[in-house]
């Protein structure tokens, strides 16, 4: 898998951004949010219909909700994104001014909208503090005030008929809403609602007619004196609600193509009921794609979609898992059938000193042993030679068929199974051994297996793991120098499969210092590394488990 970046990056940091980025914060994700840092309710004062944060302001849940979520590591940045482009496993996100980019595994976008109000003067200056969208979130705050409603197309009505729950005194200013029809007209007349006509070309301050009249009003003030209209009539009211056009703020994803949905409110970008959109790697939540959620809704949306991404992970990791699993076994398999013979057919040299010296001791009785990662056999059949009997296991068919056809030449009792190790079901053993379970590949982890092999020790078994733990390096260039990842201590190694001190006891935790003739790779007498003694220091690891 390509490494990159993020796991996720968030765009956006209003309620969805936020739940998003705290789910995934502690489902353990690198996240990043990028946010513009201009929220589309930041000219409000207040929040309401939000259970438990009822009057506080927008600024203050942002504010909690970064801290919450920079708690289980996800990191905010300002910024504005430019274009998102596919990359060879995931995305690259391009920032504005600068030409930074940053490569993530999955984008969730939470961007909401912007606003487009009428083109009013007098209007967008108030927008959030008199001049209003949503009667639920504000229509508490001016109930039974002098209310107005500027219609910006046929579906104002709704919001026309919704404000009169708040307010006896409510004003239609219909001229965008087209033709009401005889029927609607006597429905507001019967409600009290009033109707004008004629279209508003002003909104004036509180200090009244001399901004009618061209003097300009105080842009400071929130407060309103009238709504001037085309014929000349000036209305007072005290506030008013209008709906403007709602622009998605998703012009960087432009490049991706992604689907999208046409409705009333205008095309926004087509999402399932999990955020997810018709790109595999891009979600989307909030007021991006359902432009009439409110906070809780918003918020509750962000939850869910940064849920799904973070399944969608989950899935793309076993699936990596599997094929990086299946991959380590053909490489093993290959290097097997690419030559008669891998290893030297004899026993590993500290694993047989430390097995005769505790049987010589008494501690220890041949009775049943498993080998893991037999390869070719060479310890399982040493181990059968002493009176143990034997289990072997290894991921490479051609290794174990060479163990078996081993085991019959010599007359030896030992079982070999191929397989994979942590997948093997064979019961418990008095020994079970596991003689330099490595791997060149850097995504190799030792500890899953060595958890695999305590499963296999029976009540009063030993597990003894011997590892390569270092040795003199080859000099560049030589035929046996290999790369491989850093060796961790047996110590390392124990502290991390974090025994239970009730059930196991360590007996033997040490590095050794080895000296073995490797014959069949030894160099020519003549080259550097002839006359450097092959020295190699080998970890033991000796548990026992408790009866």
């Amino acid at each position: 898998m390509q490494n990159l970046d993020q796991d996720v990056v968030i765009v956006g940091a209003g309620p969805a951004g936020l739940s998003a980025a705290q789910m995934l914060g502690r489902a353990r994700r690198r996240t990043l949010v990028l946010d513009s840092d201009s929220p589309r309710n930041r000219f409000a004062e207040h929040m309401h219909a939000v259970v438990g944060f009822d009057g506080t302001s927008p600024a203050e849940l942002r504010r909690r909700g970064r801290e919450e979520a920079e708690r289980y590591g996800v990191v905010f940045r300002s910024a504005r994104v430019a274009s998102v482009t596919e990359v060879d496993g995931g995305l690259e996100v391009a920032l504005a001014g600068g030409g930074e980019r940053i490569t993530t595994r999955a984008l969730l976008v939470a961007t909401g909208v912007s606003d487009r109000m009428p083109d009013v003067p007098g209007l967008a200056e108030r927008w959030g503090r008199t001049v209003l969208h949503c009667p639920y979130c504000h229509g508490w705050e001016v109930r039974d005030r002098r209310i107005g409603v500027l219609a910006t197309s046929p579906m104002s009505l709704h919001q026309i008929e919704l404000v009169r729950q708040w307010s006896p005194e409510v004003v239609a200013f219909t001229a965008a809403a087209g033709d009401l029809g005889d029927d609607v007209r006597e429905r507001l007349r019967a409600r009290g609602i009033r109707t004008v006509g004629s279209p508003v070309v002003a909104v004036t301050g509180a200090a009244g007619a001399a901004a009618a009249a061209g003097g300009g009003d105080d842009a400071d003030d929130a407060a309103i004196g009238a709504v001037v209209t085309a014929d000349g009539q000036r209305i007072p009211v005290d506030a008013i609600f209008t709906g403007g056009r709602l622009e998605p703020r998703d012009g960087f994803l432009a490049g991706l193509g992604l689907a999208r949905s046409d409705g009333p409110a205008g095309s926004f970008i087509a999402v399932d009921a999990a955020g997810a959109t018709s790109h595999p790697l891009v979600w989307a939540a909030g007021n991006v794609v359902a432009p009439m959620a409110n906070v809780p809704l918003s918020m509750g949306a962000g939850s869910m979609t940064g849920a799904a991404v973070n399944a969608a992970l989950v899935a793309l990791d076993a699936a990596a898992a599997v094929e990086r699993r299946r991959g380590h076994a053909a490489d093993w398999e290959a290097r097997y059938a690419e030559t008669d013979r891998v290893w030297s057919g004899r026993v590993n040299e500290t694993t047989s000193t430390i097995i005769a010296e505790l049987e010589a001791a008494g501690s220890l009785t041949p009775t049943t042993a498993l080998d893991l990662g037999c390869g070719e056999g060479g310890d399982a059949l040493w181990l059968a030679s002493r009176g143990w009997s034997v289990t072997g296991v290894d991921l490479s068919p051609t290794a174990v068929a060479r163990a078996r056809a081993a085991a019959r030449n010599a007359q030896l009792d030992a079982t070999f199974v191929a397989g994979e190790i942590d997948a093997a079901e064979l019961g418990e053993f008095d020994l079970v051994t596991t003689s330099f379970l490595h791997s060149w590949d850097p995504e190799f982890s030792r500890i899953p297996l060595l958890r695999a092999a305590l499963r296999h020790v029976a009540p009063g078994g030993r597990l003894l793991v011997v590892s390569h733990a270092g040795g003199s390096p080859a000099e560049p260039g030589a035929p046996d120098a290999q790369e491989h990842p850093p060796f961790p201590t047996p110590a390392e190694e124990r502290a991390a499969l974090d025994l239970d001190p009730a059930e196991w006891v360590v007996e033997r935790e040490e590095v050794i210092e080895r000296r073995e003739i490797r014959e069949r790779r030894a160099p020519a007498a003549s080259s550097p590394a002839a006359s450097r003694p092959p020295h190699l220091l080998d970890g033991v690891l000796l548990l026992r488990r408790l009866p």
